[in-house]
Formats: C-alpha cells, structure tokens, sequence
C-alpha cells in the first residue's frame, strides 16, 4: 500500500462513517454502499493483514484506522489457525505495541476496538 492508496481508503472511511459520497480519481462519486463493499475486501484473505497495519500505522484517520481495527480482528479471528505460533505472538506484540506506542491519543472506540 502507498500514500495514494491510504488517502483513497481513508475517503472511503469518510463516506463510509458520515455518508458524504468520496470522489475517487474521476469517476461517479462513490456511495456509502459502494465504500462498505469496497472496504470489506480488506476482510476477504488474511494476504490483508499487511495493509490494516499499515493504516493502522499511517493514517491520521480515526475512521480509516477503526475499519483497519476490525479488519484486522477479523482476519486474525477467520483465519487464526492457518497462522504458526511464531505468527501469533507477532500479531500479539503489533497490537500491545501499537496501544502501548499509541493508544493515550487514540479515540476510545478504536481503543477498545483493538
């Protein structure tokens, strides 16, 4: 994932949480339904768990963030016995990391989220 990709999934977010149609790159704007469904690919193959972070990592969207948060989570949750143990405690440590690094100036929903 590049800046690029983060800006067009963190519109998506926007639309996704507020209704307000993102423009992505020309086209028709994109609807609330639109956005849903595109978002929910990050859901579909745990090849995704690389792009949640990241977001989780770049994004200064607090919108983008929660739907990397549950998309990670479900990932890791569908798919939790296809990961080895060496797998399991690095996901582990990401998301303490990740709290302990930055969960004081998280919103509390993306807190408990993850």
């Amino acid at each position: 994932m590049d800046a690029q990709q983060l800006s067009q999934v963190e519109s998506l977010c926007e639309t996704l949480y507020t209704g307000i149609p993102a423009k992505l790159g020309g086209a028709k704007p994109v609807d609330r339904n639109e956005a849903q469904q595109r978002l929910l690919s990050l859901q579909s193959n745990a090849e995704y768990i690389p792009q949640c972070q990241y977001i989780l990592d770049n994004s200064n969207s607090q919108y983008a963030r929660l739907v990397a948060s549950n998309s990670l989570i479900e990932l890791i949750t569908v798919h939790w016995n296809s990961f080895t143990v060496p797998q399991r405690v690095d996901i582990r440590n990401y998301v303490l990391g990740y709290l302990a690094n930055k969960g004081p100036t998280l919103q509390d929903f993306l807190v408990l989220s993850l």
